[in-house]
């Protein structure tokens, strides 16, 4: 006869096998991978999409790029967005965006990707390097994001 401690034990083992066997770190994580690559693009580039402020990926749908801002106070413009600002590629800020096209360290922001004249402003209060990251983990909503390095 098999004692209840033991079917017991039999179950709960059983239970944690089926549950753990079905789950990735992709099921929780989603994975966005653009297809082609986006740039910095701003006033500091004159719009064009220059190498060193080429995005790189960092994490799951998580992109950076590094912007050296020199002028405390100075509002700078830009947006993120291929070679050809093409559709679904072309990002600033939306309208949706209740702090508008300002950009507040350290606080995210939604982007509209498909956009021709929202861009974002940033005006830094000390000069040094910058990271603007994009995070698409919500491809619809894709969020963008400035710290100091």
């Amino acid at each position: 006869m098999i004692s209840m401690k033991r079917i017991l034990t039999l179950a709960i083992a059983g239970l944690l096998t089926a549950c753990t066997s079905q789950i990735s770190i992709n099921d929780v994580l989603p994975q966005q991978e653009l297809d082609r690559t986006i740039y910095l693009r701003g006033d500091f580039t004159l719009w064009d999409a220059e190498p060193q402020y080429q995005f790189a990926p960092v994490g799951p749908a998580l992109y950076q790029a590094q912007v050296k801002f020199s002028t405390p106070g100075k509002v700078y413009e830009f947006k993120i967005a291929d070679v050809d600002f093409s559709e679904g590629y072309n990002c600033g800020y939306s309208d949706a965006q209740p702090a508008g096209q300002s950009l507040i360290l350290g606080q995210p922001a939604i982007a509209d990707c498909n956009t021709i004249y929202n861009y974002f402003s940033y005006t830094p209060a000390i000069k040094g390097t910058y990271i603007v990251s994009i995070d698409y983990s919500d491809y619809d909503e894709p969020k963008v994001t400035i710290t100091k390095k």
